[in-house]
């Protein structure tokens, strides 16, 4: 089982390319290094930082960009790196090469801050037509080359193995910084919020058989009773089943288009990668989703809510490795996530599991040890471990013990 620790190029540049190398492959015991080649803007606590211990970074590309590949995308990356970032990570790659260590480009998609609300070029737009900029929309053919240029930009890079998030369909609530939603919609009215009803989409739900505009209709006609009552919106998402009993039975129709337009792209992306001599490794975030905040996922298993992000994993898996994000404190919930991965998935296309070694999810040596015994047991490939400028320090030994 090949194992790897996430971290940030800026994690990278503070501590010098030999410290990380050490710290990842000496001290945790692990084999490579998930490195993000391009990410969303966040505040991060860093508690073993040389230098700022909080620290806001900006959204945009850790890669240098080739303006010869670039070219033949509208959509164009933000720019976060510098020479001091570039000059970090040309380090890392040319010592774990020497050390026979590989670097695999953790890489966020769609989920693309920009600096400015000017233009919604690519972006996701909700059935009343605002668009979420922050979300670019996997129908869009702009967001379709860029998410192809992105991953060849990657391989080039020197990372072969392109480990994607973000790389479908969003909801309502995506962290955009001062979010606010003072009146509750309810699960169905964030649900229904959430769908983007692009130009893009419409025409694929059209191309479907779908009578998009009474489809629309329909979905406004629910948010606005509520917001005209001021009461939630009827009705039950909890499961797929009862999603798709929407609008009279339109809702089902339409969570199909979504799921054939995501995995659409994911073949255009995986084809990319395969071209470039790498390959592609999917993230489902639905675990993510479920346990981020606390470690206590509640409700369907992880596999079981993909369906809301556009995925659909017995056809993805066709084309890419899946890896399961099981931020759990409880080994049981664990388990159970992973059980219901392999039951879905056919043959060995579930390759990995993230856990969180620290904080929330992981309470002692003995919680982290258990769970990565479930991952042996299920069989996977790789196995990382999330993020090496978020933990402290002694949570590399609890890693490396873990495993021994």
């Amino acid at each position: 089982m090949r194992t790897s620790l996430f971290c940030s190029l800026v994690d990278v540049a503070d501590a010098g390319a030999e410290q990380v190398l050490d710290d990842v492959c000496g001290r945790a015991g692990l084999d490579r290094v998930t490195i993000s080649t391009a990410y969303h803007a966040v505040r991060d606590l860093l508690p073993h930082a040389r230098t700022r211990r909080v620290r806001s970074i900006q959204a945009g590309l850790w890669i240098p960009r080739d303006p010869k590949l670039w070219k033949q995308s509208v959509l164009q990356p933000q720019m976060a790196g510098d020479e001091t970032t570039d000059k970090a990570l040309a380090d890392l790659l040319e010592r774990a090469r020497a050390a026979e260590r590989q670097v695999d480009g953790w890489t966020v998609f769609l989920h693309a801050d920009r600096a400015g609300f000017d233009d919604g070029l690519g972006a996701e737009c909700n059935v009343f037509g605002d668009c979420y900029p922050e979300q670019l929309c996997p129908a869009d053919p702009l967001t379709q080359i860029y998410a192809t240029t992105l991953a060849r930009a990657v391989v080039r890079s020197g990372m072969p193995t392109v480990v994607a998030e973000s790389l479908h369909f969003h909801g309502l609530e995506h962290g955009v910084h001062h979010e606010r939603l003072l009146f509750e919609p309810g699960p169905v009215g964030r649900f229904l919020l959430g769908l983007c009803m692009c130009q893009h989409c419409l025409e694929a739900g059209a191309r479907a058989g779908i009578d998009v505009e009474r489809f629309a209709v329909d979905v406004r006609r629910m948010l606005q009773t509520a917001f005209d009552s001021g009461q939630q919106v009827v009705g039950s998402v909890e499961t797929l089943e009862q999603a798709s009993q929407l609008c009279g039975g339109e809702m089902g129709r339409w969570i199909r288009v979504r799921q054939d337009t995501v995995t659409k792209l994911v073949e255009r992306v995986a084809v990319a990668c395969r071209e470039e001599s790498g390959q592609l490794v999917l993230l489902d975030m639905s675990g993510a989703a479920k346990g981020y905040a606390d470690g206590l996922p509640t409700g369907l298993p992880a596999a079981a809510e993909a369906w809301r992000l556009g995925l659909d994993l017995e056809a993805i898996a066709v084309f890419c490795s899946i890896e399961a994000i099981a931020y759990a404190h409880d080994p049981a919930r664990v388990a159970l996530d992973l059980d219901v991965y392999r039951q879905r998935l056919p043959g060995d296309t579930l390759c990995g599991a993230i856990l969180r070694p620290f904080g929330t999810d992981c309470s002692d040596l003995q919680n982290l040890t258990t769970k990565v015994e479930l991952c042996r047991q299920a069989g996977l490939e790789r196995l990382d471990f999330y993020h090496y400028g978020l933990m402290p320090l002694p949570t590399l030994d609890r890693i490396r013990l873990s495993l021994e």
